[in-house]
């Protein structure tokens, strides 16, 4: 019996096995392969299939045995259905994984689209990003510039007038009839405790300056000239040395007339220069001996063409026993190079045998020495010398120049078509004695205090304009030259 039952149950699959296929169950959906269950276990009973023993839990044979229980729980475990029902449920799993691979990428899609939005609202373009970091480097400039120019300008306050930021307009410098701007530059030892007669003017120097065509000249004035201590359309002021007296007196004497007004002062100074060569002065620079030793020391120091009467050199006992080589000596200190500008071999020496005469020449060619060394180092270009600079000469320096006219007084320096020509004035002026002083009167006029030549200066102004036109028309040759043999 048991052998009947076993070859009948081969024989039914082996009856079915046309219409049947195996299949792995993953691939059949839950729900569907729940259904199959229920037809595989009829198709068990209907083949004599005892699910009530363990025996007859199977319905293949001992080499291919199935487990009904196990059927859907193991991954592993084949499914054999008719090929209609395989058919139907494979169509049904593939338009379930259809769906939910649409859904799948439409979500994809949904995010890929939300992302590219927010990516396009947040980007910008190149050039935009181009001009905005522009804007803010030039904003950052003019702000950082700004600070700067102010930081430095603002400490010269007590020197230019109008405002610091004045300088990055600029201004032009007044002109005479002749195109020319016209500068008194004086120096007192005001800042020299001690020193008998501080407020005189021992270093009186004229520069007339071409701001169009970048050339200068520069000359001096005797501290020792005889003058009346009035001027022209102004009162006549009364000093402790009287109306009249050398011309050195006389920023001293205006001073103390108008209460120690140092302007008032420099301007009525200023009238008398005019008076005495015939320029219409505009402009005055009063410094004190501090200034110019601070500032050599500032650009560290200037190379000076020294001039001397004697092959040996200069020795002079009342400047310490200041001793320098005749011709160029480099890299002179602040110290050395104001005991120069003072020398004049006034208690003994060498070199400086004409005296004040002398002394000028030197202070003309320090002007000089310091412009290119100012130039050489571009002292304009760095900040700390010029905070220093200005720092110095804050204290010890007053001018009638504004802050716009800097501008163009630095632009003028810059640019400049070589050194200041000098204007040796020695031959215009005589010696004599006057009340029992020493004094310089102009050349051939008379000692005698009532006559009209000892104020009469028509000579030297001729003389004074004459070189100047002679300085201009050499530059405008030089120019022409300088043109043609470009050209060539």
């Amino acid at each position: 019996m048991v052998a009947n039952k076993k070859t009948t149950k081969r024989t039914t699959r082996s009856s079915k096995s046309t219409r049947r296929k195996v299949v792995d169950p993953m691939m059949i959906p839950r729900d569907v392969a729940k259904a199959n269950e229920d037809v595989l276990a009829e198709s068990a009973i209907d083949n004599g299939v005892d699910f009530d023993t363990e025996e007859d839990n199977t319905f293949l044979d001992d080499d291919d045995l199935y487990d009904i229980d196990d059927l859907y729980d193991k991954k592993d475990d084949i499914i054999e259905m008719d090929e209609d029902t395989l058919s139907k449920n494979k169509s049904r799993l593939e338009t379930r994984e259809r769906r939910n691979n649409n859904k799948k990428y439409d979500k994809k899609a949904e995010r890929a689209r939300k992302k590219a939005e927010k990516k396009a609202k947040r980007k910008t373009p190149l050039g935009v990003k181009i001009f905005i970091g522009f804007l803010i480097f030039l904003i950052i400039a003019i702000v950082a510039g700004g600070f700067y120019v102010w930081t430095i300008l603002s400490k010269t306050s007590n020197v230019f007038q109008g405002n610091p930021m004045d300088i990055l307009i600029g201004s032009p410098l007044a002109k005479d009839e002749y195109g020319r701007t016209n500068v008194l530059i004086f120096g007192t030892a005001e800042d020299d405790e001690g020193h008998g007669g501080a407020e005189l003017t021992d270093s009186i120097l004229v520069a007339s300056i071409d701001q169009d065509k970048k050339i200068g000249s520069v000359f001096s004035i005797p501290r020792d000239l005889w003058v009346n201590y009035s001027v022209p359309g102004e009162e006549s002021i009364y000093c402790s040395v009287g109306y009249k007296g050398k011309i050195n007196a006389t920023y001293f004497c205006a001073k103390r007339n108008f209460d120690d007004d140092k302007e008032k002062g420099a301007k009525y100074f200023s009238k008398k220069i005019a008076e005495v060569t015939g320029l219409n002065i505009q402009y005055y620079v009063a410094v004190d001996f501090s200034v110019l030793r601070d500032v050599v020391n500032t650009l560290g120091g200037i190379d000076v063409d020294v001039h001397a009467t004697d092959e040996r050199g200069i020795l002079d006992y009342c400047m310490q026993n200041l001793k320098l080589d005749k011709g160029m000596n480099y890299n002179l200190d602040g110290d050395t190079v104001l005991r120069l500008a003072r020398a004049r071999n006034a208690k003994g020496g060498y070199g400086l045998a004409n005296s004040n005469f002398d002394r000028e020449i030197n202070q003309q060619r320090i002007m000089n020495a310091i412009k290119a060394k100012a130039l050489s180092i571009g002292i304009l270009a760095n900040p700390v010398k010029v905070i220093s600079m200005i720092d110095d000469l804050g204290n010890n320096i007053k001018t009638n120049v504004t802050m716009a006219e800097m501008r163009t007084v630095i632009d003028f320096v810059v640019g400049m078509k070589g050194d200041l020509t000098s204007i040796d004035t020695r031959k215009q002026f005589g010696t004599g004695n006057i009340n029992g002083q020493s004094v310089v009167i102009p050349a051939g006029a008379s000692t005698d205090v009532s006559s009209s030549s000892l104020y009469n200066y028509t000579k030297f102004q001729r003389y004074i304009r004459s070189e100047i036109d002679k300085a201009t028309e050499e530059s405008e040759k030089s120019e022409t030259e300088t043109e043609e043999n470009s050209e060539d």
